[in-house]
């Protein structure tokens, strides 16, 4: 799909591709009205969500061939210097043990004397933790809130629902994991009262 034939269009597709506005935000930014439901449903406009599914897909793979390369050589110079993901994780926990004892005491010939000199570096135990935490159990991950306040309220649930499958296979979700995913936070339904008679 080229580019939209409007100008304001197409700023505002580009403005909702790269997610870092709010639709009212993106809306104003194009020269379009910042009015909630005006930006409701120009957003929701068809052309205007291909356009932005295009921008999207076209950014995630670009962004995928830039990150390949980059994993390529940087696999390439940890192989060259002998680097694993092992040795890097013992490396972080020898670092947090150092820093919550302090620095050890060496005899005249260089061995440890199983004492220790110094403050313990209780911030530079919990960097080395933190670390081991992302790369081991995915601990503090770092969460962060989509669209503006009430970009989700005026929607039903059917329409959120759709919104969460757009926004997931816009990030490159598995189809089958989002789906799943969307079934354990599906409303109950109340239950239907027995029939008597």
């Amino acid at each position: 799909m080229p580019a939209l034939p409007k100008q304001k269009d197409e700023k505002l597709a580009q403005n909702l591709a790269k997610g870092t506005m709010t639709i009212q935000a993106a809306c104003k930014d194009a020269g379009f009205t910042a009015n909630p439901a005006a930006c409701t449903k120009k957003t929701t406009q068809p052309h205007i969500k291909e356009r932005v599914a295009e921008l999207r897909s076209m950014r995630e793979r670009v962004v995928n061939r830039v990150l390949s390369q980059e994993m390529e050589t940087s696999a390439q110079v940890a192989q060259k210097l002998g680097i694993t993901r092992e040795k890097i994780l013992q490396g972080l926990y020898y670092n947090a043990q150092r820093c919550l004892r302090g620095q050890p005491v060496l005899d005249a010939n260089g061995v440890q004397t199983g004492q220790y000199a110094g403050k313990p570096d209780a911030n530079g135990a919990n960097q080395a933790f933190k670390l081991l935490g992302l790369e081991c159990f995915g601990m503090f991950v770092e969460r962060l809130e989509i669209g503006g306040p009430g970009d989700f309220s005026r929607m039903s649930d059917d329409e959120l629902a759709k919104r969460a499958l757009e926004d997931a296979a816009a990030l490159g979700l598995p189809a089958e994991a989002t789906e799943a995913l969307m079934l354990t936070f599906a409303p109950e339904k109340p239950d239907e009262p027995e029939d008597v008679s």
